[in-house]
């Protein structure tokens, strides 16, 4: 399947043969010469700058996972400096240039857009970036490859799914357990009211956000009291304490949505909706292209439903009303630009 490519205009510090005097043009991209051994000193290294748990077996876990898959088959050495903190993002950045024999630094989530100005800077020059970003979070650049997918889709058609399982068993109220109250933790919360409204009328949405991503025991004492509630369907949105919650909510019989991870495959814990959208999916793309020279910075590849196997929302065992056919013709919609979910998520209340 073919991913949308964005041209991206030329910014102060390109030359007219692209960053580093790389070649390539604006439409285009611009072509770091020997890849993937840019620096070409007969080795391969790449780096990642991430946000959270490497070890949350889910959204953050997945870039360094898609980063172990090209490293065993090209025997590439990779680093990797997890749990940064945005604001020191850019210095983060510049400290992973320095590493020896450094060939492609990459830039994991939009918490570390701050990070994004180091790819141009003299300390990493000649080093290609790539950078993921739910769209709208960071600037396009020549400087790096970024990868864009949009929040706003995503979340209401997991609404939907949400919706549909609620209507099948006779339900009217879900869960959401966050970290942080942050505006990207808040946003998908209206996301997924949204699309559950859009089903059942009258739905409401739980949401406790415990201030920390990793943190279990808070996680799972928010997960106690919805329970507590008569909540049977929970989507914790998490990172390190993902799978703790999701344990104690199968424990429980309360069903559970992935938190971005191709999970119906999972013995323990179930999952009842598949919501696939976790960064190392779209990772492999830029390292497929880097592995085989083609990886052009100067570019914007855009994920989104119709253009990509990811994201996607799926039942994973669907029963009654539970129709992945209703899931598609809804996602085919939004990729083709029938239908837009961000009127309906503004005009619907923060739960």
């Amino acid at each position: 399947t073919s991913v949308a490519t964005t041209s991206v205009p030329t910014t102060p510090g390109a030359t007219a043969s692209g960053p580093w005097g790389w070649p390539g043009s604006t439409t285009q991209g611009y072509l770091p010469p020997h890849e993937p051994d840019v620096d070409h000193d007969g080795k391969v290294v790449i780096g990642l700058l991430t946000a959270g748990d490497i070890h949350d077996h889910g959204y953050y876990q997945s870039e360094v996972d898609t980063m172990n898959t090209f490293k065993a088959k090209y025997g590439w050495k990779t680093i990797v400096v997890a749990n940064v903190n945005p604001a020191a993002a850019a210095e983060q950045a510049d400290n992973m240039c320095r590493q020896p024999g450094m060939d492609l630094v990459m830039i994991g989530q939009s918490e570390l857009a701050a990070a994004a100005p180091a790819a141009s800077s003299s300390v990493c020059k000649g080093i290609p970036f790539w950078a993921y970003a739910s769209a709208g979070t960071m600037k396009a650049s020549p400087y790096y490859y970024l990868a864009e997918d949009f929040e706003d889709p995503q979340l209401y058609v997991t609404g939907v799914a949400m919706g549909l399982w609620l209507q099948n068993h006779h339900q009217t109220t879900a869960g959401f357990v966050a970290g942080p109250a942050l505006s990207f933790t808040e946003r998908p919360a209206r996301g997924l009211l949204a699309g559950m409204r859009s089903i059942v009328p009258d739905a409401r949405l739980l949401t406790t956000f415990t201030g920390d991503f990793n943190a279990s025991g808070p996680a799972i004492t928010a997960a106690q009291a919805m329970v507590a509630k008569g909540v049977k369907l929970l989507f914790p949105y998490l990172g390190g304490a993902l799978f703790p919650v999701a344990d104690y909510a199968n424990s429980q019989g309360v069903a559970l949505i992935s938190d971005g991870g191709e999970f119906c495959s999972l013995s323990s814990p179930k999952f009842v909706i598949n919501a696939v959208y976790n960064p190392g999916y779209y990772l492999q793309y830029a390292l497929q292209d880097f592995a085989q020279g083609k990886m052009r910075v100067g570019t914007t590849k855009q994920f989104n439903f119709g253009l990509t196997p990811v994201p996607t929302v799926q039942f994973c065992n669907p029963t009654g009303t539970e129709s992945n056919q209703t899931l598609d013709t809804l996602m085919s919609e939004i990729g083709s630009g029938q239908l837009n979910p961000t009127p309906k998520i503004n005009a619907t209340p923060q739960p």
